[in-house]
Order: C-alpha cells, then sequence, then structure tokens
C-alpha cells in the first residue's frame, strides 16, 4: 500500500499542464509560456485563493514584463484587487506578505542559465504553494479554462514607492 502514493503522485503529475512542475510554473516565452497562458494562470490562482484579501505580485528585475502585464491583468479579471509589489525576489515579497493582509502572492522571475520564465504562487503565509499543496488544482483550472469574469475589475494598489 505505501508504493501506491508515490505512483499515484507520479501520474498525476504527468497529468499537470507540461509547464507545470511540482512547485511553480515555468516556460519559454512565446513557446510553452505566453501572455495568455500567464494571464489564465492569474486567473485560476485568483479563484483558487479564498475570497477574501487582495494578491501581491513581485517580478525579479529579468522577468518578462509581458508574463508579470499577464498575470496582474487575470487576476483583476476575476475582481480581485492587485498589489503590485514592483521589483525584487522573495525577501520583497515577503516583506509585502507580512506588513498587509493578502490572500496570496506571485513571483515572476527569469531563469537566464535554462532561458525559462518562472513563476512561483503562494499562500497567504508566504509559504510556496505545491503540487501537494494545490498546484495540481490550479492547473486542473488552467486547463479547463472556465473563468468567469467579475462584473467589476480588480483594483492595482501600487507598493512600488
Amino acid at each position: 500500500m505505501s508504493d501506491y502514493k508515490p505512483q499515484l503522485k507520479s501520474a498525476i503529475i504527468k497529468y499537470m499542464s507540461n509547464i507545470f512542475s511540482s512547485f511553480d510554473i515555468r516556460g519559454r516565452l512565446e513557446d510553452s509560456l505566453t501572455p495568455e497562458y500567464a494571464w489564465n494562470v492569474g486567473k485560476a490562482f485568483s479563484d483558487w485563493l479564498p475570497e477574501d484579501g487582495f494578491i501581491v505580485v513581485v517580478s525579479e528585475q529579468t522577468a518578462e514584463p509581458k508574463i508579470v502585464n499577464a498575470v496582474i491583468e487575470g487576476i483583476r479579471l476575476q475582481g480581485r484587487a492587485v498589489m503590485n509589489g514592483g521589483q525584487g525576489g522573495s525577501e520583497r515579497l515577503i516583506q509585502l506578505l507580512a506588513n498587509n493582509r493578502a490572500a496570496g502572492s506571485i513571483l515572476v522571475s527569469h531563469d537566464g542559465v535554462q532561458g525559462l520564465e518562472i513563476i512561483q504562487l503562494y499562500q497567504e503565509d508566504g509559504i510556496a504553494i505545491s503540487s501537494d499543496t494545490g498546484l495540481i488544482e490550479i492547473s486542473e483550472l488552467v486547463d479547463a479554462g472556465n473563468f468567469v469574469p467579475a462584473a467589476v475589475k480588480g483594483d492595482v494598489i501600487d507598493a512600488t514607492a
């Protein structure tokens, strides 16, 4: 029985979209990770999170602006406010989470060695979302694409100053 669970988890992860890994979303710009796909990731994350609170988005300096803007727009279309945390890494993201009541957060970065854009999703407590804690469900939402936009678009809160 103990051998069954790892095999099942492996099969579930294989089912996930090919750009979802066990701990993040990664792909080549305009190839496997398009702005439209990033837009749907923002929508799915908005729908997956609890209803209260805004979402913090931080991008590393090398992140592709098209991907960052698409994630933000997807979140806003689902009626959620977005705190634009500007440029920074995980330290900036954790700082904004500690000082604000957010439902979750996203870090967008670029791996220059592999040439990949990376989207990392975090819970309200700053813990990364993995395949064990919700990434599979978010992948399924993205793949299904059944998003109902909110009646009112979410606001952008500027935290870049």
